[in-house]
């Protein structure tokens, strides 16, 4: 019975020290709060450090998929992108320059367009070229379209199509005959699969890059020594 009545008194007593080393630790927050900031950098790169090994286990998952046909030897680069993605046309930028460093970059677009009837017929019309006029011609395309000031709607496509020399009927004939189905659906499966529910997301050997990234974020991932999945 003594025992039991001592119990409150110390818990109360107990409670006096926790009391004064809280007050203690908000004091130095107070005083310090560049401490919070230290410790959240902390946790951001613990975040960011587990997202770049899961993103490099579900790259090497699907690299006989995502690489198919490609030189493992040679720095690799899959952009799922859409026309009228405002984030694709600013990392198109970033693209640019990583082909003009890396002369002898493996550089495959999949046609994720995720905005609408538009977009959706842009990606057909492009893929269109490539599968009448060969893989130089759906480049030159691809880069013109993603270089527009204005939407990539059926009008300005058909425009950038007769403006590179070619033949806009032919390629809106292949359009409605479906020639570029099988290619949407392949992307659509490889976007679902790597969690690219938006656009744009860029993978290599080296991990994924979520977003408009930077020239330098997406040449690290170029090769299997890169630094992984990256948000910039």
């Amino acid at each position: 019975m003594a025992g039991a009545l001592a119990l409150p008194g110390m818990g109360a007593g107990a409670a006096e020290p926790d009391r004064a080393f809280r007050d203690m630790v908000r004091q130095t927050l107070v005083e310090q709060p560049e401490i919070i900031l230290e410790v959240f950098e902390k946790l951001e790169a613990q975040q960011a450090a587990a997202r770049t090994a899961t993103d490099r286990e579900l790259v090497g998952d699907l690299a006989p998929q995502l690489f198919e046909g490609l030189d493992p030897g040679k720095p690799i680069l899959v952009g799922f992108q859409d026309y009228n993605c405002g984030y694709c046309r600013h990392a198109h930028a970033a693209v640019r320059e990583v082909k003009s460093r890396l002369p002898d970059l493996q550089m495959v677009i999949l046609e994720t367009p995720v905005l609408g009837e538009a977009s959706k017929f842009a990606a057909k019309a492009a893929l269109a070229v490539r599968h009448l006029e060969g893989q130089a011609a759906y480049a030159a395309v691809s880069d013109a379209l993603m270089s527009l000031d204005e939407p990539a709607n059926p009008d300005n496509v058909r425009r950038v199509i007769l403006r590179l020399g070619f033949d806009a009927q032919k390629i809106a004939g292949a359009v409605e005959n479906g020639v570029a189905d099988r290619d949407l659906q392949r992307a659509a499966r490889l976007a679902r699969a790597i969690g690219a529910t938006g656009t744009p997301v860029f993978a290599g050997p080296g991990g994924i890059v979520r977003g408009a990234g930077s020239a330098t974020a997406l040449e690290a991932i170029t090769e299997a020594k890169g630094e992984g999945s990256q948000q910039q």
